[in-house]
C-alpha cells in the first residue's frame, strides 16, 4: 500500500504578462448535473449544459469516481472515496479537474489530493479550502450562502431581452470592472484563499486567471449559454481561459487579459471571442489527459484539459461584431450614425476598425489629423440637433494590434 500527497497549486496560478503596447498600439452513468435550466424574460426555458468534461473522461472508471467525488464534494465529506481499480496519478488529476471544471459553483474543492494505492483499487481524499469544522460547523454553508447571493444578485443584474452575445459581455464587464487580478498571489505558489476560484472573483473581488475564468464560466452558464473553462499556457506561462458557445460556435475568451486593472482609461476586448487560430498567437491550449501518456504528464508543470474544442467562431469577435468598420474613410454615413447613436445612449467612449486592407497607420493620420473625424463629429451634432452636443476635439487612441481607433466622446 502506498499513500502519495498530490499538490497542484504551483501550477493552478497564471500569467498575466501582456504589454499594453499590444493594446494601445505602441451515481449512475450520468453525472448529477448534465444540464441547467435557464429563463429569462427575452427566451424560453432552456438547456444548458455543464457536463462537458465529465462527457469526456477517458474511461467508464473515470466517471464513476467522478460521480462519487460529486457526492463527497458538495457536503465537503472528509474521508477516503474507494474505487475499485488500480488508478494512477494521471488519471486521478483527470476525474478531480474534469469534476472541478464542470462545477465552478463547487468553488471550496481544491486541486491537491492525497490517494492510496490498494493494489486492486484506489482511495481518494479530497482537499477543501472551505469545510465545517468543531469551532464553526457552519463554516461551509455560511461561505456558500454570501456566494450564492452574490452570484444571484448579478445575474438580476444582468440586461433583459439580451442576446446571448449581450449577456456575455455582461459577464465579462462585470468582472472586469468588479476584480482585480491578484498579483501578489500569481508570484507564490501557494495558495493562500481563494485566489483560484469563483469565490475570490466574485465575492472577495480579486483573483488569478483561474478565478476569472471559473467565475466567467459560472457567470455564463447561468446566463443560459455554454462555456468552459480551459488550461493552458500564455507568454509560456501557465495560465486559465475560457471556450464559449455561441450559435452552435466556440470561441476563445480570456477575460483575464481583458482587464487592465485601470491601466487604460478605456475598456479593451482584444480577447473577446476570437478563433483558436488568431487566439493561439498568443495562447498554446494543453493537450487533453486522453492524448498524454503518464511520463508526459509527469514531466510536465501545467494543467492538461479534459475537453477543449477547436474553436472556429469569427462572427462574434469583439471589434469585428459591436464596432463599424471604415472601408473608406470618404464613405462617412456608417460611421456617422454608429456616432450619433453612441451619443444619444450617452457612451464614454466609440470604437471603430479600420479594414485590413488599408494601411493603418496612414488612415488613423489622416482620419485624426487631417479633419475626417472632426467631421464625422460634427455631422452626429447636426444629426441629433445638438442635444446632446459632442466636442468635434476629441481625444483618441491607436491599436494597430486590432486595427482600431478609440474615441473619448466629450460632452458639453
Amino acid at each position: 500500500m502506498t499513500v502519495v500527497s498530490v499538490l497542484l497549486s504551483a501550477i493552478t496560478l497564471c500569467s498575466c504578462n501582456f504589454s499594453l503596447d499590444s493594446i494601445l498600439g505602441n451515481k449512475p452513468t450520468e453525472p448529477v448535473q448534465t444540464t441547467t435550466e435557464f429563463a429569462t424574460e427575452s427566451k424560453p426555458k432552456r438547456e444548458v449544459k455543464t457536463s462537458y468534461s465529465y462527457d469526456n473522461l477517458s474511461s467508464d472508471k473515470l466517471k464513476e469516481l467522478y460521480m462519487k467525488i460529486d457526492e463527497n464534494a458538495e457536503i465537503a465529506s472528509v474521508g477516503y472515496i474507494t474505487i475499485d481499480a488500480p488508478l494512477n496519478e494521471k488519471q486521478l488529476t483527470e476525474a478531480v479537474e474534469a469534476y472541478r471544471d464542470d462545477h465552478p459553483e463547487v468553488f471550496w474543492l481544491k486541486s491537491d489530493f492525497e490517494y492510496i494505492d490498494n493494489d486492486d483499487s484506489t482511495s481518494l481524499f479530497l482537499s477543501y479550502s472551505v469545510q465545517p469544522d468543531n469551532s464553526d460547523p457552519d463554516r461551509l454553508k455560511k461561505a456558500k450562502e454570501k456566494f450564492n447571493k452574490t452570484v444571484d444578485k448579478i445575474i438580476d443584474g444582468a440586461p433583459k431581452n439580451a442576446t446571448d452575445y449581450e449577456l456575455e459581455l455582461y459577464a465579462n464587464d462585470y468582472l472586469v470592472e468588479n476584480c482585480v487580478y491578484d498579483k501578489e498571489a500569481a508570484e507564490t505558489e501557494d495558495i493562500a484563499g481563494h485566489e483560484n476560484d469563483a469565490y475570490g472573483a466574485l465575492v472577495e473581488n480579486k483573483a488569478v486567471c483561474e478565478g476569472y475564468s471559473r467565475a466567467f464560466q459560472l457567470l455564463c452558464n447561468r446566463l443560459g449559454i455554454d462555456c468552459i473553462s480551459v488550461s493552458g499556457t500564455a507568454d509560456g506561462e501557465p495560465h486559465g481561459w475560457n471556450n464559449i458557445k455561441l450559435d452552435g460556435e466556440w470561441y476563445e475568451v480570456d477575460v483575464t487579459w481583458n482587464d487592465t486593472d485601470g491601466d487604460t482609461e478605456f475598456p479593451i476586448y482584444e480577447y473577446f471571442n476570437l478563433p483558436s487560430d488568431k487566439f493561439s498567437e498568443s495562447h498554446y491550449t494543453s493537450p487533453l489527459y486522453s492524448e498524454i501518456s503518464l511520463s508526459e504528464y509527469e514531466n510536465t508543470d501545467y494543467y492538461f484539459n479534459v475537453f477543449a474544442p477547436k474553436c472556429t467562431g469569427t462572427k462574434y469577435y469583439y471589434y469585428s461584431y459591436s464596432c463599424v468598420t471604415v472601408y473608406d474613410i470618404n464613405d462617412s454615413e456608417e460611421i456617422t450614425n454608429a456616432i450619433v447613436q453612441a451619443a444619444k445612449d450617452g457612451e464614454k467612449y466609440f470604437d471603430f476598425v479600420i479594414d485590413e486592407r488599408l494601411d493603418f497607420n496612414t488612415t488613423a493620420d489622416e482620419i485624426i489629423y487631417n479633419g475626417y473625424l472632426a467631421e464625422w463629429i460634427a455631422n452626429a451634432n447636426l444629426a441629433n440637433r445638438y442635444n446632446p452636443t459632442l466636442n468635434e476635439e476629441a481625444r483618441v487612441y491607436s491599436s494597430e494590434a486590432v486595427n482600431v481607433i478609440t474615441v473619448f466622446l466629450e460632452y458639453y
